[in-house]
């Protein structure tokens, strides 16, 4: 215990010690100055001054000559990037208007060959269509000579029918195949 406050004594005045002593040792007698020498003294400080501030304004003035330098050069740069931006922008537009002007031309040749089609169809409708309606009018025109349908006796083929109707009573064959063929339903059949 006793080891313990010696130690406890001495650390206490380690730290305490340099506090007093550089106390002690920061009051100086400062020598007499005159009011000349003050005078002096304040003249060379302020020359000292002066020129710190005039090297400071000159550096300043440098650092700034160098920095509107640099901006003047990033300046450049940019406006020739600008520059280089707009002749791509401007080639792109031009690539794109060419494929536009190909595709409204390609469209426009669609459309005309669409019409052309539709002109075509329609020439080759009539040019079909002709032959037809002459072949249909012979046909027509044959119908009406041969079957007579506007004769007021009746058609040439419905005389004919009944003509064989009145032939099958006497003629076993003649009825037997008007009844196969289903033109002689309602003649009654004669007993053999």
């Amino acid at each position: 215990m006793k080891n313990r406050f010696v130690f406890l004594a001495l650390t206490a005045l380690l730290f305490t010690g340099p506090i007093c002593v550089g106390t002690a040792l920061g009051v100086e007698n400062a020598p007499r100055i005159s009011d000349r020498e003050i005078i002096e003294r304040l003249t060379r400080l302020e020359e000292g001054q002066r020129s710190i501030q005039k090297g400071m304004e000159e550096r300043f003035t440098a650092m700034e000559k160098r920095m509107d330098q640099r901006f003047v050069a990033m300046e450049k740069r940019m406006d020739l990037m600008g520059d280089q931006t707009g002749q791509q922008i401007s080639s792109l537009e031009k690539r794109v208007d060419d494929r536009l002007d190909a595709q409204w031309n390609l469209t426009l040749i669609l459309i005309a060959a669409i019409f052309g089609l539709i002109g075509f169809v329609v020439w080759d409708r009539k040019t079909a269509i002709k032959p037809l309606e002459r072949r249909f009018t012979r046909i027509a025109d044959t119908i009406e000579r041969d079957l007579e349908p506007e004769s007021p006796k009746g058609s040439r083929f419905a005389r004919l029918m009944n003509v064989l109707r009145e032939l099958a009573p006497d003629d076993p064959r003649l009825a037997d195949a008007l009844r196969r063929h289903s033109l002689l339903e309602d003649l009654p059949r004669r007993p053999a």
